[in-house]
């Protein structure tokens, strides 16, 4: 049997987490490989996603196959997908005796995200936003959307959806924070409109540019979570059972920064403002900074690649 870990309708954060115990149970000879460079946000390099004679990894870079796995048998294919699928259907039967839905379980039983109703007081949770987000800027529009490494990523991974290719753009592969923060202006200047960047407030400190952007008139947007730490290893690290890890930084008013710098910015505290200041962002033609205060203590979806990390090892 031969297991297809293709562009699956689902985000490849929950990859491992659903192909895992279809390898226990199913046993696969082999795993074809397509969409995906098995890199850690994918498989979180688990042992488990390797199958009894390896993989079939179809890539257009000849540098991705085995390299998440360099021990593995690798058969790799030098091939742009669509060439790759369209060849290898002419031959198979034209009606296959099984669906997807046959296989993968329910996604539901994979997902606990609270409800997108949103509150009149409290801070900002962040499915909240990234609900408004889809709502303003993926469904009313055409701009890039990038996410930055930490919660930002994990969040907008997880419960953004586009219908258009080339819409979202991440950077994984070794998770260095500041590539949004930055790319951002690229991505604007290059498609000559509108990109934003769905970043965390340790990243924006790092190293933005905003200054680079009005200098150019590009209108490009930041969105920032901004709950004061680096979240991401604040909530892991906590699931991994470390204390006393010290994840906090002075909280810094980042459309105040914009301003300063002569570019647009404005702070929200409320769920019922989110939409108003991202359709007041994407109208502008200045570099703008939405600046979100974010509750810090609603788990982001990162549980799947925390369990893994703590099954290789990683823990107190």
């Amino acid at each position: 049997m031969t297991f297809c870990a293709a562009c699956l309708p689902f985000n490849f954060s929950l990859l491992p987490q659903i192909i895992e115990p279809i390898l226990h149970e199913q046993h696969p000879q082999r795993l074809l490989v397509l969409g995906t460079r098995l890199g850690e946000p994918s498989s979180f390099w688990s042992p488990v996603m390797v199958p009894t004679n390896g993989f079939i990894h179809v890539d257009i870079d000849p540098e991705v196959p085995g390299a998440a796995y360099p021990l593995a048998p690798t058969l790799s294919i030098h091939s742009e997908i669509k060439v790759f699928l369209k060849a290898l259907l002419q031959h198979l039967p034209q009606r296959l005796n099984w669906s997807a839905n046959s296989i993968l379980p329910s996604l539901e039983s994979y997902t606990n995200i609270p409800t997108n109703i949103p509150h009149e007081n409290g801070l900002v949770r962040p499915n909240i936003l990234i609900d408004a987000i889809q709502r303003v800027i993926v469904e009313k529009s055409d701009a890039v959307v990038m996410a930055e490494a930490g919660n930002s990523f994990a969040w907008a991974t997880h419960l953004l959806r586009f219908q258009q290719p080339h819409r979202y753009r991440i950077s994984t592969g070794v998770g260095a924070m500041g590539h949004a923060v930055t790319g951002v202006v690229g991505a604007a200047l290059g498609r000559k409109g509108k990109a934003v960047a769905i970043v965390g407030d340790g990243a924006m400190l790092m190293n933005n540019e905003i200054s680079t952007a009005v200098k150019f008139e590009i209108p490009a947007v930041w969105i920032v979570l901004n709950d004061g730490r680096y979240n991401m290893c604040a909530q892991g690290m906590a699931l991994q059972g470390f204390k006393g890890v010290d994840t906090e930084i002075p909280m810094a008013d980042f459309a105040m920064v914009a301003r300063a710098m002569g570019g647009e910015g404005i702070r929200v505290h409320r769920e019922p403002d989110i939409e108003a200041a991202l359709e007041k962002a994407m109208a502008s033609t200045v570099p703008f900074v939405v600046d979100v205060i974010i509750e810090p203590n609603q788990p982001a979806p990162i549980g799947s690649r925390i369990k893994s990390l703590i099954s290789q090892g990683a823990k107190q």
